[in-house]
């Protein structure tokens, strides 16, 4: 089991993250539908006990899910954290590894593909 913090504007998605992930055994610790929310959140309530995933989606109220990624950084507000970014758009993959993402999904994505993915970011977990 990991702890999971989900940053999606899209309430719906983000309540189907919920179910799948917990039906897989993880533990949604956090959520926010916006990139301002989840620095205050992510920093003043995670950051002594930071979430082992964050799956972040790009397009989000506030800041983007880049610009967070930037802030949370600066703030050295999650470590050890392993980032999952999904997006719809199919030009940010380089600026997200650049800034330490783990892995990346474009949407739409199944939820294979969701399983697949979480599985070897918990195996390099693992490994750390």
């Amino acid at each position: 089991m990991v702890r999971i913090y989900l940053v999606e504007d899209d309430e719906v998605l983000q309540q189907l993250y919920q179910l799948y992930l917990s039906k897989m055994g993880h533990r949604i610790v956090g959520q926010s539908t916006n990139g301002i929310e989840a620095l205050i959140d992510l920093y003043f309530n995670h950051r002594n006990n930071p979430p082992d995933i964050l799956i972040l989606d790009y397009k989000l109220p506030g800041k983007n899910g880049l610009e967070l990624l930037e802030d949370l950084h600066k703030l050295d507000a999650i470590k050890q954290t392993k980032i999952l970014f999904v997006t719809g758009m199919d030009n940010l993959q380089l600026q997200a590894f650049k800034l330490g993402v783990s892995k990346y999904i474009q949407k739409p994505l199944s939820f294979n593909i969701l399983n697949q993915t979480i599985s070897e970011i918990v195996s390099l977990i693992s490994k750390s």
